[in-house]
């Protein structure tokens, strides 16, 4: 199958979305479909071994972005070109018309979920202009099944148009030693981690770190807090209730941390914590339990859905909750056991291959 694959937004490569779209096009061309992607203006270079279009320079800018994805990019479309399309963060760019069959893929409708998440004309654009556009795509995929009832209830997509397709479990090709000994303050087995871009109040940082201050000192000295992610909107808010915060000496910024690095640093973690406030699916979830790291997570979303019951849950507006789970996640030791044993077995249900199967399925069969 000639497919036509929009990978706009890639975020530079730091972000959920760029996972997503690093893993979807390779399972795409594992299955022998020709693919041509559209890039960012300067991304190709993430994509090599893949045929490019890289849109002009000035749609760097969020709002020409949007704007040229919708009313320029399906004119690029032809049937006699391609067979069917792909898009791959339909929640964030879509089509003014679709020219071929095309599959718009949907991560999360947070914006629902997430008081003040975006500016005004953002939160306008996703909420007014984006719903209409997607109506017209003829399949619609979601990550998860919190993500598809989503869809049916803000979006009003009809049902039969959706497809639910998993996101796989993502793991770095290579790996390498050291990030652990570029932390002193760390030690093996003695830290909570969180990874996830620094952004306020989505990624709710700032309750987990409320958290984490009332756990007992001793208990904070030998456990620190260690937040992984680059700086987005509102992370200035997140590094003043650190800095403000009693437990300050005991929190680690560590910024972003490369994928080749991510194996070392799961892997030394006494528990991971994932408390958004909503996720359309969550990837680090699954990658911290495929390390066997005893995990707690949010009840909402997809969250809950994906960690199951092999995860410690809690309502992530509370910070006694999230708290009682830190306690727990560090200091029951049964519970530790059984989490680090099930982990991987649960981690190992989600893969690309199905992802990718349902998605290009439903374009062969309908292009």
């Amino acid at each position: 199958m000639r497919l036509f694959v929009s990978c706009v937004p890639f975020d530079d490569g730091r972000s959920g979305i760029s996972v997503y779209i690093r893993h979807v096009i390779r399972e795409l061309a594992a299955q022998g479909h020709d693919l041509t992607l559209l890039v960012e203006s300067g991304m190709s270079h993430h994509f090599n071994g893949f045929k490019t279009i890289e849109m002009p320079s000035f749609t760097r800018r969020a709002v020409f972005s949007m704007l040229y994805h919708a009313f320029v990019v399906p004119f690029m479309i032809s049937r006699d070109k391609y067979d069917a399309c792909l898009i791959t963060a339909a929640n964030r760019r879509s089509f003014l018309f679709y020219p071929v069959p095309t599959m718009s893929v949907v991560h999360d409708l947070s914006q629902y979920h997430v008081e003040n998440k975006y500016d005004a004309f953002r939160t306008f654009y996703i909420k007014k202009v984006l719903p209409w556009l997607i109506r017209g795509s003829k399949f619609v995929a979601a990550v998860s099944h919190a993500t598809a009832t989503d869809l049916e209830r803000y979006w009003h997509v009809p049902h039969e148009k959706i497809h639910v397709a998993y996101n796989g479990l993502s793991l770095p090709e290579t790996h390498r030693s050291g990030w652990l000994a570029a932390h002193p303050r760390l030690r093996s087995g003695h830290y909570v981690f969180y990874v996830s871009r620094l952004e306020h109040p989505g990624k709710n940082h700032v309750r987990l770190i409320q958290a984490y201050e009332g756990l007992p000192e001793e208990l904070r000295h030998d456990f620190p807090l260690v937040l992984a992610g680059a700086d987005w909107p509102g992370s200035e808010a997140i590094h003043a209730a650190a800095e403000a915060s009693p437990a300050k000496d005991d929190i680690v910024f560590c910024g972003f941390v490369d994928s080749a690095d991510m194996k070392e640093a799961y892997e030394n973690a006494a528990c991971y914590v994932f408390p958004s406030l909503f996720e359309g699916f969550g990837l680090s979830l699954i990658e911290a339990m495929h390390y066997g790291v005893p995990c707690g997570c949010s009840n909402t979303s997809s969250l809950g859905e994906i960690g199951g019951d092999t995860s410690v849950q809690f309502d992530p507006t509370s910070v006694d909750e999230i708290r009682r789970a830190l306690t727990t996640l560090l200091t029951d030791e049964n519970e530790r056991a059984r989490l680090h044993a099930e982990g991987p077995k649960r981690a190992a249900q989600f893969n690309w291959q199905n992802h990718a199967r349902i998605l290009s399925d439903a374009l062969m069969h309908n292009s």
